[in-house]
């Protein structure tokens, strides 16, 4: 009984796939002949309007005032007092120089702890992490903590 069962189960459902797939088919692709009955209403050349001449066409436009061209974008002034020289800050750089990968990560580490936001520094073969700073006593604990990890940094002075 089983394998009377699954010999004729497969032909079963191909036959019944393929009914349905031939019965859509047909019912999709039926033809109304209605669609084809009617003529198109296709504008016949008498019926045409008169289309006004190149140079009518070019006197409408030069007859129109135009208010104007405006930009597509914000317009900003800007103003800049150079009567005052600008005011000189003190910002330090930490020179972490060039480090192995763990030393990077451990220094990565180290910034995200403090919460300092830092930049990488690329010169030909060489990558150095460069963090610019108003605050010297934070990064004097910065370079504290990155001698426990043996990395050597250095802080600048720029005035700027």
């Amino acid at each position: 009984m089983h394998s009377v069962l699954a010999k004729w189960l497969f032909p079963a459902i191909f036959v019944g796939v393929a009914f349905f797939l031939v019965l859509f088919l047909v019912q999709v692709n039926q033809n109304d002949a209605s669609i084809y009955a009617d003529k198109a209403d296709i504008p016949q050349a008498q019926d045409l309007p008169n289309i006004p001449s190149k140079e009518k066409w070019i006197e409408r436009f030069s007859e129109h005032e135009d208010e104007g061209y405006f930009y597509p974008v914000t317009e900003i002034f800007v103003e800049v007092d150079l009567k005052d020289p600008p005011k000189k800050t003190r910002i330090y750089r930490l020179d972490a120089g060039d480090l192995d990968p763990y030393q990077l990560f451990c220094l990565k580490e180290v910034l995200k702890q403090h919460k300092i936001k830092y930049m990488f520094e690329q010169k030909k073969e060489e990558l150095k992490l460069v963090i610019y700073s108003k605050n010297l006593k934070q990064l004097e604990n910065i370079v504290k903590t990155l001698k426990n990890y043996a990395i050597n940094a250095r802080i600048k002075k720029i005035i700027r």
